[in-house]
């Protein structure tokens, strides 16, 4: 059979194959790209058309964070607390490096004071990181869960993430076990550098069905291609291997 795999016209089949192969390939994993992308959007178009509620219906001071709390919008009121604001380096946004601006909100919508880490928005320079004004402020947002630390070895004034278990140690009041991705402020004291960051995207539906539906039909294809070129050289090889061994037969 390899050595008639070997002739020119088997060599060309082959090459044809491994066209359709690496083509029905891309197709299915553009089928796979799409059907996340489709189900993100679909899952952002829920998740922006929800109610924004008070944080204190939410989630509370040391309260574990909710189960169904991933991007909720809430809003509160507050002073921000500048002298512990931090960068988040390793972020990027539309393609491009830079920090987030993480400041926390001093509030007491639970009836208790306590600290609520904002995602101001981005910057590409620290030097773009402003200091707001502590004055009475409404925020509205899109609620995370804790981050991870992330790295260690960063310079003073960075941190690795938001990880509300390593801001405990640090932060001398009681803060909520989460952040919020700021969408607005009523009145706006961030500076026009501050870009916002889009809140993510939460939820279990990763994935649109159809078009995974979609690609493991190119998958098959390919598969089928790869069976049939097999199948067909196999055929091929085997009269030739039996004209040989009759060839060999005594008369």
């Amino acid at each position: 059979m390899i050595r008639t795999a070997l002739k020119p016209a088997w060599l060309a089949l082959l090459a044809l194959l491994a066209v359709v192969v690496v083509a029905f390939y891309q197709l299915g994993m553009w089928q796979l790209g799409v059907s996340s992308n489709k189900a993100a959007r679909e899952l952002a178009q829920t998740q922006s058309a929800l109610q924004v509620q008070p944080l204190s219906q939410i989630t509370g001071p040391h309260e574990a964070f909710p189960p169904y709390g991933a991007g909720l919008p809430v809003w509160t009121e507050g002073e921000y607390v500048v002298a512990d604001q931090f960068l988040v380096p390793r972020r990027l946004l539309d393609g491009q490096p830079g920090y987030w601006v993480v400041t926390p909100l001093r509030t007491m919508s639970a009836g208790e004071t306590a600290l609520l880490p904002v995602v101001r928005g981005f910057v590409t320079d620290p030097d773009q990181a402003d200091r707001p004004s502590e004055s009475h402020i409404r925020v509205s947002g899109s609620l995370a869960p804790s981050e991870h630390a992330g790295t260690a070895d960063l310079p003073k004034g960075q941190r690795g993430g938001i990880d509300t278990a390593d801001l405990v140690n640090d932060w001398d009041e009681p803060l909520y076990n989460g952040f919020v991705f700021l969408t607005d402020e009523e009145p706006r004291v961030s500076g026009e550098a501050i870009v916002r960051v889009p809140p993510p995207v939460f939820g279990e539906g990763g994935v649109n069905l159809r078009n995974v539906g979609y690609a493991l039909q190119w998958f098959v294809f390919a598969l089928f291609a790869i069976y049939m070129y097999f199948r067909f050289l196999h055929e091929a090889a085997r009269p030739a291997a039996l004209t040989s061994t009759t060839s060999g037969d005594p008369a």
